[in-house]
């Protein structure tokens, strides 16, 4: 017979919550990212453009590295929220100030050259790092 037990019902609706969430935020992050940056990833991707895909996955992940951390040590999901909207503030102001230091970024990523996009990626990836050991329950 299988019993019922509410703790594992309890736990099975936060999971959901906060991966629902933590989905929700990383396709806001996609979608500000993409739209802040001068080039379409998604259009160069289309294109073959391996080098895009690289950037946009560094971003992805040194967005979700931080969100991650918060959501395992968080004890809301506004608070989640919040760290996450944070996370995403860094990430665009971190890329933005690639493109500053780094003027060419953008035309070699279109131009499909992969050391460009190591580049990008290995910044947003310390940046999410960074972030990630910084937070302070």
């Amino acid at each position: 017979m299988i019993e019922y037990e509410p703790g594992l019902v309890s736990s099975f609706f936060a999971f959901a919550a906060y991966f629902g969430v933590a989905i929700v935020m990383t396709a806001l992050f996609v979608f500000i990212y993409v739209w802040t940056t001068p080039h379409n990833e998604f259009k160069l991707m289309r294109e073959g453009n391996g080098a895009a895909a690289l950037g946009l996955t560094g971003a992805m992940v040194g967005f979700v590295i931080p969100l991650a951390l918060v959501i395992s040590v968080s004890g809301s999901l506004m608070q989640m929220t919040i760290w996450g909207a944070g996370a995403l503030l860094v990430q665009t102001i971190g890329q933005f100030c690639a493109r500053l230091l780094l003027p060419t970024l953008t035309t070699d990523i279109v131009a499909g050259r992969f050391s460009a996009a190591i580049l990008q990626s290995g910044i947003a990836l310390s940046l999410g790092i960074l972030q990630a050991a910084c937070w302070v329950p």
